[in-house]
């Protein structure tokens, strides 16, 4: 039987294993996990990214977004706004400043973007039945409450993906999970 870890627990041991992560291992995980993200099916045909700034020891989606932007994807990317967090679409990563948390956000007042497309999700650890745990701010759960058109894959390091993670009522799985070794397709 496995052993079950409170939530907060987890949160800790995962944030030290990412941490623990050379700066080369983490470069290397991220250009192997956008290798893996184009091999997702549709992938040539989605036209929006909604892709999360990457902080800290989380996979880094800095040269994804690049990518996205040189194939002519449109990206967007999160502005945390007291308890809501909507998506604006940026041009280049200059387009983001630090923001809530210390996390780049994008600068301006355009409108969010609520097109359909999908959304790139960070987080501690995931199950394989799409189950999430992120940080506890509830934030995209409460976007995907409202925005259901969005193809859900969260990007972890391989060791993210663990038996079981608790979910309440309103956790959103995810559809993807997206490493850099493979692609785990939940539902």
């Amino acid at each position: 039987m496995p052993e079950i870890i409170d939530k907060n627990t987890l949160r800790k041991k995962m944030k030290q294993k990412r941490n623990a992560l050379t700066w080369e291992e983490r470069e290397r995980a991220a250009e192997d996990c956008l290798r893996q993200l184009k091999q997702v099916p549709g992938f040539e045909q989605v036209t929006w990214m909604y892709c999360y700034m990457s902080y800290l020891s989380e996979l880094d989606t800095r040269q994804m977004i690049q990518s996205f932007l040189k194939e002519g994807k449109r990206v967007a990317v999160p502005k945390v706004q007291g308890a809501e967090m909507e998506f604006y679409e940026i041009s280049d990563l200059s387009d983001c400043v630090s923001g809530a948390y210390g996390i780049p956000e994008p600068v301006g007042n355009a409108a969010p973007v609520t097109d359909a497309g999908w959304i790139l999700m960070p987080g501690l650890a995931f199950d394989p039945q799409g189950n999430r745990l992120g940080y506890g701010g509830g934030f995209y759960d409460k976007y995907l409450e409202k925005h259901d058109n969005l193809v859900k894959i969260a990007l972890a390091y391989d060791f993210q993906i663990i038996s079981s993670v608790s979910a309440e009522i309103y956790d959103k799985p995810v559809d993807y999970i997206v490493t850099p070794e493979r692609i785990l397709k939940t539902k």
